[in-house]
């Protein structure tokens, strides 16, 4: 849908003033502001505004007197009529900064307020935005301490001693259950570098999830006993073997822990693996989570879907979650990171998503990462459940979608 280099592309479905459906599509820009496109079919896309902060040429990106690099994984969430929310993950410095260093495992998720879906964002009257995602200020520091949040400033090395799900890194996600009302974020989180010894058996990228304050989705709700879901770790093994028999294919290109030349990773003389990109919907009776695989520039970069009846049942050690592969690479082609949006005819689903030639990533460096859209169909496994199960898909061999739009 989108060529050249659009990594990490989110769509949120919105009604405009006239009370149509329309679709807003932004994706990481790595140090510069966030680009917003525009589409109602969600295949024809049109750039609406080029830097959705309004300060075009700043790299590193300066909004309201901080510095903002490695900008990942950026996402527009509505809030409700004439409120939007635009979160991302990057690396936050303060004044002073004349270029970008390299992304060091220091970054955090943010978040920003606009009244129009297209931006500004972070506007000048709200001078201490963006937001990190964290407790209120109101929320006494007993508690506060405690609890999942990103750091103010770039720091590598997680908050708490033996709990690195506590530190908010990147691909912050804001979903609101349409059955319960309750808000959450899903986030990636990183083990320290070297790992503890109790994060060596899982070294690398987790996706865990965080309940938000129902009052105010900008910040984690203040209660030390919060809940908090550890949804997926790289080297679980049970998982990776459920997975692998899910479908007749299913054990084909399986690996969260591949590079760029499908070469198992290391870190620290450790398996370094990778989770990452959560996306959250909820379909009838079951929430669904997809998450991506391996390295983002690896031949083995996948998507793959854990669904369960509710939020706190995603986690990675419920034996009752059903699970299963969904975008599955083939023919040397990857695709990965991507949001599950409702249709133009609000009964299909879609996931749209990036594409990587992994050929070209590994013989020349071009690393260009493209838009695509995969549809997402429902199928019954005979198991009682009914047509929950979401269909793998290989869309190196099926190059073709149908979006239906409503006459």
């Amino acid at each position: 849908m989108l060529t050249g280099n659009h990594p990490d592309p989110a769509v949120t479905r919105v009604v405009n003033a006239n009370g149509d459906a329309e679709y807003l599509l932004v994706h990481t820009s790595g140090s510069g502001d966030i680009p917003i496109y525009r589409s109602t079919d969600l295949i024809n896309w049109t750039l609406v505004n080029p830097g959705a902060f309004g300060v075009i040429g700043n790299n590193p990106l300066m909004v309201n007197g901080l510095g903002y690099c490695s900008i990942w994984a950026p996402h527009i969430h509505a809030l409700g009529q004439q409120s939007y929310m635009l979160s991302f993950s990057a690396s936050r410095f303060q004044p002073g900064l004349s270029s970008c260093p390299a992304f060091n495992l220091d970054g955090g998720s943010y978040a920003a307020w606009s009244n129009s879906s297209i931006g500004s964002y972070a506007p000048q009257n709200h001078p201490w935005e963006p937001l990190r995602f964290a407790p209120a200020p109101s929320c006494p520091t007993s508690i506060s301490n405690l609890l999942p949040q990103s750091p103010s400033v770039a720091q590598a090395g997680c908050r708490l001693p033996g709990d690195c799900s506590a530190t908010i890194r990147i691909d912050p996600e804001v979903f609101k259950d349409p059955l319960t009302g309750r808000s959450w974020l899903a986030y990636t989180w990183f083990t320290n570098s070297p790992p503890s010894a109790a994060d060596s058996a899982w070294h690398g990228e987790h996706v865990s999830i965080v309940e938000l304050d129902g009052a105010d989705p900008f910040t984690i709700r203040c209660d030390q006993n919060v809940t908090r879901v550890h949804a997926a770790y790289p080297q679980d093994t049970a998982l990776l073997q459920r997975l692998s028999q899910s479908c007749p294919r299913c054990s084909e290109n399986l690996s969260m822990t591949r590079d760029r030349f499908g070469n198992e990773m290391y870190r620290d003389g450790r398996s370094w693996g990778v989770v990452e990109g959560p996306s959250l919907f909820r379909r009838g009776n079951y929430v669904y989570l997809l998450m991506s695989g391996s390295g983002w520039d690896s031949p083995y970069y996948n998507v793959f879907w854990v669904a369960a009846p509710t939020v706190e049942e995603l986690r990675y050690d419920n034996p009752n979650r059903i699970v299963g592969r969904y975008l599955i690479p083939s023919n040397n082609e990857a695709f990965g990171h991507g949001t599950v949006v409702a249709g133009p005819d609000c009964r299909s689903w879609y996931y749209v998503h990036h594409r990587l030639s992994a050929t070209n990533c590994q013989q020349n460096g071009n690393c260009a990462r493209n838009v695509w859209v995969s549809p997402i169909e429902f199928e019954d496994r005979n198991d009682g459940l009914g047509e929950v199960h979401i269909k793998p898909r290989f869309p190196a061999e099926n190059r073709s979608v149908t979006v239906r739009v409503p006459r």
